[in-house]
């Protein structure tokens, strides 16, 4: 009863695993969290600070402004793999992403 349990605990989980996007990490120091799809929406609590480079961000999504530019969206981890700040938006061409 109990492996017939975890079977199926596991196949409920695993979609939700294959549906997270990738992770990135920050091309250099000046990448900027933002609270919308505005390069100028620093968000409220990343006024005046900056991401290094063992930073994460687990992406959920992506989203672009009238004018093109492209954003991940999605939480952001601190150098020891803790959540930081959830939804932000960042701008994709200041983040590597993995495969």
């Amino acid at each position: 009863m109990t492996k017939t349990a975890l079977i199926i605990c596991g196949l409920l989980l695993a979609p939700a695993a294959a549906m997270a996007g990738p992770t990135c990490s920050p091309s250099d120091d000046n990448a900027r969290i933002l609270g919308a799809a505005s390069p100028t929406a620093i968000h409220r609590a990343w006024q005046g600070k900056h991401v290094g480079y063992g930073w994460s961000l687990q992406v959920e999504r992506s989203a672009h402004d009238a004018a093109g530019t492209e954003y991940y969206v999605g939480d952001l981890y601190d150098t020891n793999g803790q959540l930081s700040t959830r939804k932000v938006f960042v701008i994709e061409s200041e983040w590597d992403c993995g495969p």
